[in-house]
């Protein structure tokens, strides 16, 4: 099946307060004649400085639509590190998971009950959407400048799943760390190796990437071995 491109939008009719949703509307004091916002789907009333604030921020990021014709979507405020899924249900957004997400990459994408029981095959074609989206959003948001040099200490790189991995040995001799690279060229690790010689002993992912399938850390772990070896080889470890 072909998937729709995904689209960028903005939903300026509404505003989050932790994770609740709420619709803003205006009314009018009877006092003084002067409009105040404020939250009809909610106890919680905001000022109209705060409700704007909290317009500005929230984002759609896009949508997508599932194998199974279902419409998918991705909301996200700059500067927290957490993006919401929602399922389009009869017009009305239902909230069914959240991302994780630092310098563009996403760490993370848990599922709410019952979605947390879909076929691995589901939850990894979500999040190859949510990773998209949320590549390009960050890729929006950085100011172009020239991408920092990575560091001379690493001896690899690798490209799995649309996202950039390098390589890099530690000033311990047998261990080497695996780490993710995201669009200004800094390092994010997410797992440590133990190595003899390059043959790759043992793998540990960092907190944040304990929920990578395994079968995308067996390839992480025959990419840095074949980067390894080649070090190996070449006097680098």
């Amino acid at each position: 099946m072909r998937y729709p491109q995904e689209v960028s939008a903005r939903n300026p009719g509404f505003a989050t307060m932790g994770s609740q949703e709420f619709r803003a509307a205006s009314s009018v004091s009877p006092r003084s004649g002067s409009v105040h916002q404020v939250l009809i789907e909610g106890s919680v009333p905001v000022t109209a400085q705060s409700l704007r604030t909290a317009k500005s921020d929230f984002e759609m990021l896009g949508r997508w639509q599932s194998e199974s014709g279902n419409w998918l979507s991705l909301k996200a405020r700059r500067k927290t590190g957490y993006a919401s899924v929602w399922l389009d249900s009869h017009g009305h957004p239902v909230k069914i998971g959240h991302a994780v997400h630092a310098g563009g990459v996403v760490r993370e994408v848990r599922w709410d009950p019952p979605r947390s029981e879909q076929t691995e095959a589901w939850k990894v074609q979500q999040r190859n959407h949510i990773a998209s989206l949320i590549a390009s959003w960050h890729a929006e948001g950085v100011q172009a400048s020239e991408p920092v040099q990575l560091p001379q200490s690493v001896v690899g790189t690798f490209d799995l799943d649309r996202f950039r991995f390098a390589v890099e040995p530690t000033v311990a001799s047998e261990h080497a760390v695996l780490s993710v690279v995201n669009a200004e060229n800094r390092l994010s690790p997410v797992a440590d190796l133990l190595h003899e010689r390059g043959r790759i002993c043992g793998m540990v992912t960092r907190p944040g990437w304990k929920g990578t399938p395994e079968d995308r850390k067996r390839r992480w772990r025959r990419e840095v071995e074949a980067i390894l070896n080649r070090a190996a080889e070449q006097g680098l470890l």
